[in-house]
């Protein structure tokens, strides 16, 4: 049990270094979108469990339901938010049989929620780091 804390406390710490570190690339014209994939691919196979069997058979139909989530959303035709998410949805639905056809259901239920956990995380960062920017910011303009 023990073990298992240092290991995700030591994950989570990883995943905050290579977000501070994207996002100075980012600012620097890099290439964070694809460390940010990067660190869902990380995220995923660790909450996952996945072995390199699984991860082989997961991470092809994972990132088929990703395009089809994407060019729904970029979906100019779908002006209905309600319609856009139900699109959505009946993707996941349809994806999750897939995700338990690859791994076993236990495993295959737990893809969305490690999914929004990620996002979550990502989208916590961003706006601890936003806020620290606009401190940071406050003080150099009361200090000059």
């Amino acid at each position: 049990m023990k073990v298992t804390k240092i290991t995700y406390l030591f994950s989570l710490l990883i995943l905050l270094c290579i977000g501070a570190r994207a996002q100075q690339e980012e600012a620097l014209g890099g290439k964070a979108g694809e460390k940010l994939q990067a660190m869902e691919v990380a995220y995923l196979t660790r909450e996952l469990n996945l072995s390199p069997e699984d991860a082989q058979k997961f991470w092809p139909v994972f990132n088929k339901y990703r395009e089809e989530v994407k060019s729904t959303a970029a979906d100019p035709s779908l002006t209905d938010p309600l319609d856009r998410q139900q699109k959505v949805l009946n993707i996941r639905k349809q994806y999750r049989n897939d995700f338990t056809r690859v791994l076993n259901p236990d495993r295959g239920n737990k893809v969305f929620a490690a999914e929004d956990q990620f996002r979550q995380l990502v989208r916590r960062e961003f706006i601890r780091r936003q806020m620290e920017k606009r401190e940071t910011l406050g003080l150099r303009k009361r200090g000059n």
